[in-house]
């Protein structure tokens, strides 16, 4: 696992980085009449995912220098990298298809569909994590904007 541990790691904090240096100053906007500026959260959590992802790397890196493994390596269990691979391409097909239907008609079935695919079986759980959700969406969306709550 420390070539894991390395790439995640270096990952982790990679995306921390861009998130300081390009994402926050770039769409976290600006409001000089609020009292905490709107960069501030965000900006704590990169540092926290620089912060993390720095020590895992680290630690990572120190495991495969003390066994002497390579950080890359030629030798892929193709099986794991596509088991790895398919939620990203679930989500994908996901993302185009809910370019035609809106959310809240197929959100339900999409989280749904993942949690049956990663192997959940629990009725009660399965509507739970995909029906409420999109409910909440649905009442937040049509019903509280609609008064002028949020």
């Amino acid at each position: 696992m420390p070539r894991s541990d390395f790439w995640s790691g270096l990952v982790v904090a990679a995306f921390g980085l861009l998130a300081l240096l390009w994402m926050i100053p770039n769409y976290a906007g600006s409001n000089p009449f609020a009292q905490m500026p709107p960069e501030l959260v965000p900006g704590i959590g990169a540092w926290l995912m620089v912060l993390c992802g720095t020590i895992i790397a680290a630690k990572g890196l120190f495991q495969m220098v003390r066994a002497r493994i390579g950080p890359v390596t030629a030798d892929l269990h193709w099986g794991a990298v596509a088991w790895a691979a398919w939620p990203f391409a679930y989500v994908a097909v996901a993302i185009w298809f809910m370019s035609f239907i809106k959310i809240t008609w197929f959100g339900a079935f999409l989280i749904g569909g993942m949690l049956i695919l990663l192997g959940e079986r629990r009725w009660y759980i399965i509507l739970g994590c995909s029906v409420v959700p999109v409910v909440l969406l649905y009442i937040l969306s049509v019903y509280m904007m609609r008064v002028g709550v949020v």
